[in-house]
């Protein structure tokens, strides 16, 4: 499974990159602002997109929006410290699977994933030790 995470808080990709591609063989790549993230998916296929809302360049839900636009119908695990109704309702349009509300467990968004992509659930917990 590839997987494209989006978060301009670096250590977050790495820690999912790590997580994922260590305990699980899944191939993760990162980028750092939803317009960086756009660059990649059109440069290659991924199997699922993990993002945040606030970033600087291009927020969350206009990067969901843009993925749908392009015909993408990936699965979608968002991350973020503020959920507001609003934002809720407009990333609910776009098919999101799965909202995680930082600080996170890796295992939550191991899970988002997995059940977006019809996938078995794991079964070894996945953690992230400093």
């Amino acid at each position: 499974m590839r997987i494209l995470a989006v978060d301009d808080e670096k250590l977050i990709c790495w820690a999912l990159k790590r997580s994922f591609e260590k305990k699980l063989g899944y191939s993760v790549c990162c980028a750092y602002s939803g317009i960086e993230a756009l660059e990649k998916i059109r440069e290659r296929e991924y199997d699922a997109l993990i993002t945040d809302l606030n970033m600087p360049d291009m927020n969350g839900v206009d990067l969901i929006k843009k993925v749908r636009e392009m015909g993408m119908d990936i699965p979608v695990v968002v991350i973020s410290s503020h959920f507001s109704m609003n934002v809720l309702d407009s990333i609910l349009q776009y098919g999101v699977s799965r909202c995680i509300s930082k600080p996170f467990q890796i295992e939550d968004v191991l899970v988002g994933i997995k059940e977006a992509a019809n996938l078995p659930h794991p079964s070894e917990k996945v953690t992230v030790s400093s």
